[in-house]
């Protein structure tokens, strides 16, 4: 029989680790941003996305194995291949680097896309398990702030580059996916806030919307080619990867 109080007790989010995670990705940014550019730089920061979302990985499928021939363990192994997909990705993203080629647009985006479908898969599972119907009201609710975040950035991204040519719609398709798994995300958070066994599960999610976020952040600035790989939206990834990794620890010791 499950030990009731110890279950409970296992859900319990050590905020100290969290701030561990953020004080300690905070000081690898000052460095970076404070240290003259040069190849190491440039290599450590595309090494700790690759050891996060690998690490994130591999946290899943734990999870998803633990869970085992379950819609809930299908779902972690989703989220699995969305982080390994990302892992792949910033492996090609790195090569072109090396070879001084623009990796925007190139294959490495295909993986980076696939983060969405995988995603989007664990949410909408885990939201049906934690909540067997969503209401009309808050379908409405989620399809209208998608379809504001896209719109906002279809308006800026016409406005800044004047027509609708390919580099519009190729960051588009992005912001959509994005923007569809933050606003599910959201959702999904507000679904669990209360519920003793959904905090993991909450915290899990706030790193999943947090990355997407910085998703919609990071085009905007490769629209306006300001991105660099020392910039600060780099901080909101890392602490997307290792944060769902802390949540992912403490999803296991729940079950």
């Amino acid at each position: 029989m499950v030990d009731v109080n110890s279950a409970f007790n296992n859900t319990k989010i050590d905020y100290k680790i969290l701030l561990l995670i953020l004080v300690g990705l905070i000081l690898f940014q000052v460095y970076l941003q404070t240290s003259e550019p040069s190849e190491l730089l440039t290599t450590s920061t595309l090494v700790i996305s690759f050891i996060g979302s690998t690490l994130a990985g591999i946290a899943s499928l734990f999870v998803a194995n633990k869970h085992g021939r379950s819609k809930m363990g299908y779902s972690f192994y989703s989220l699995a291949i969305a982080f390994f997909s990302i892992a792949v990705g910033e492996i090609f993203f790195s090569y072109f680097s090396y070879v001084g080629i623009d990796a925007f647009p190139s294959i490495a985006d295909l993986f980076y896309f696939l983060l969405y479908p995988f995603q989007m898969i664990h949410l909408i599972v885990n939201i049906n398990f934690y909540q067997n119907q969503c209401t009309l009201k808050s379908k409405i609710g989620m399809i209208v702030l998608a379809a504001l975040i896209i719109l906002a950035y279809a308006f800026f991204a016409f406005e800044y580059i004047g027509e609708l040519n390919i580099d519009f719609f190729y960051g588009l398709i992005f912001v959509s996916g994005a923007a569809c798994i933050t606003s599910v995300g959201l959702y999904g958070a507000l679904v669990v806030r209360k519920i003793p066994l959904g905090r993991s599960w909450f915290l899990l999610v706030t790193a999943i919307v947090l990355g997407t976020v910085a998703d919609v952040w990071y085009y905007v600035t490769e629209l306006l080619e300001m991105y660099t790989l020392d910039h600060i939206v780099n901080l909101c990834w890392y602490a997307g990867y290792f944060i769902s990794i802390y949540a992912l620890y403490k999803h296991y010791k729940i079950m």
